[in-house]
């Protein structure tokens, strides 16, 4: 019968655990910074978007969206982060790119969630597939 870890060992194991920790939290936060600080559309995609937007094509409540962003009464950065009182014209366009592109998304999500198993990280039970 081996004998059970003493005291010390188990204060080491904990203080280990909570430097990885605390390693893991500052990279995350300095991840999180650094998305943080970039815009989230270039300029050449926010023409793009509104190019699209002004013409039709994503339909009359993007159009009146971007109608808003020219007319200075909103930004992008204030739609996409939930802060615009027109977030709601958004809806639209993403369900229709969201239902364009679900298979996609699914496979993915998949290969995230394998390279992440593949690093002893088990997020979830079930892995969702593109079958569903």
């Amino acid at each position: 019968m081996s004998d059970p870890r003493s005291q010390a060992e188990i204060l080491e194991a904990i203080s280990a655990a909570r430097e990885d920790l605390t390693a893991s939290l500052a990279d995350l936060k300095a991840t999180v910074d650094q998305l943080n600080a970039k815009p989230l559309l270039s300029e050449e995609e926010k023409e793009a978007l509104e190019e699209q937007a002004e013409s039709g094509e994503l339909g009359e409540d993007m159009k009146e969206l971007v109608a808003k962003i020219k007319g200075g009464e909103d930004t992008w950065d204030n739609v996409f982060s939930g802060e615009s009182p027109n977030g709601a014209l958004l809806q639209g366009h993403l369900t229709k790119m969201f239902e364009e592109h679900k298979e996609d998304i699914a496979l993915a999500f998949e290969d995230l969630i394998e390279e992440e198993e593949a690093k002893g990280n088990f997020i979830f039970d079930e892995v969702p597939t593109s079958d569903s």
